[in-house]
């Protein structure tokens, strides 16, 4: 029986930023510890316009997985619900218990637990267990 397409739907991921401004924070606070309280507010704001920039940059869209009947997945992506699915060269680069690493067309995508729903999740990491 062949095996039914896996599509996830990945979302901007709240913990991505919330790490990214953890280790930010320190360095931050020292800034304004130590140096003029001009450079510390200076901080806070290249901090804060880091922050934005991130979540406005995340990567937004579905990713589907068709099983093919030789073997091997053929990956499909679209920006938007109401869009037709495109063929995407998808590469994984790190499977992990928490974070997945992918490169699609190019593009650096981070999934984070977060993402998308754990079902989702698991079903594609099972998909890309076979990939290299």
């Amino acid at each position: 029986m062949p095996r039914l397409p896996t599509t996830i739907a990945i979302a901007t991921s709240r913990l991505s930023l919330a790490a990214h401004g953890l280790m930010a924070a320190p360095v931050v606070g020292l800034v304004a510890v130590v140096a003029p309280p001009w450079a510390g507010v200076l901080a806070v704001m290249v901090l804060g316009g880091v922050l934005v920039t991130l979540a406005m940059q995340r990567v937004r869209g579905e990713l589907r997985g068709i099983p093919k009947v030789t073997g091997g997945v053929v990956w499909c992506w679209r920006d938007k619900a109401g869009q037709a699915w495109r063929p995407v060269s998808l590469h994984c680069d790190y499977l992990g218990p928490l974070l997945i690493g992918l490169r699609v067309e190019g593009r650096r995508l981070w999934l984070w637990p977060d993402s998308s729903d754990a079902e989702s999740l698991r079903r594609l990491r099972r998909e890309l267990l076979p990939l290299p």
